[in-house]
């Protein structure tokens, strides 16, 4: 939900750092710096741009840190492909599960493992590591399907 805000911020933000730069490069009177400087300028501007948009392509990453998930809660659409590119930074094994999604894959010390799905109803659905004892440690979250 707030993803969007805050990329339609840093879009903004954007736009008005190249408008400033711009301006204040035109006013140079040496045509060395005039030139260049722009075109640096709008170089600059549209690669923070374009890294600043984001992932448009249903990818998200979640991480291990030790006994839990640094991402508790994910959202994502109903309807739309999804693929969750699981880590495991630890250097012991775990394992990532959503049991509605048919989902129950070992992760393996300093691996990853990729689940690409497609969910259809919308809903709040639990992940966890089914290594023994790791969800009831806290190990687990909640993939949001949202309408």
């Amino acid at each position: 939900m707030f993803g969007n805000l805050i990329s339609f911020l840093v879009l903004i933000a954007f736009v008005v750092l190249f408008g400033w730069l711009t301006f204040r490069i035109w006013k140079a009177k040496r045509w060395f710096i005039k030139w260049p400087g722009l075109v640096l300028s709008v170089l600059l501007s549209l690669t923070l741009l374009l890294t600043a948009r984001g992932s448009d392509d249903g990818s998200i990453t979640i991480k291990t840190d030790g006994m839990s998930f640094v991402m508790d809660e994910v959202h994502v659409k109903a309807g739309q492909p999804v693929t969750l590119h699981v880590v495991n930074q630890d250097g012991y094994a775990h394992a990532f599960d959503i049991d509605e999604f048919d989902i129950h894959a070992p992760l393996p010390a300093n691996e990853t493992f990729d689940a690409a799905f497609t969910p259809a109803e919308p809903g709040r659905y639990t992940f966890y590591c089914g290594s023994p004892g790791h969800a009831a440690a806290g190990m687990e979250g909640v993939l949001v399907v949202e309408p």
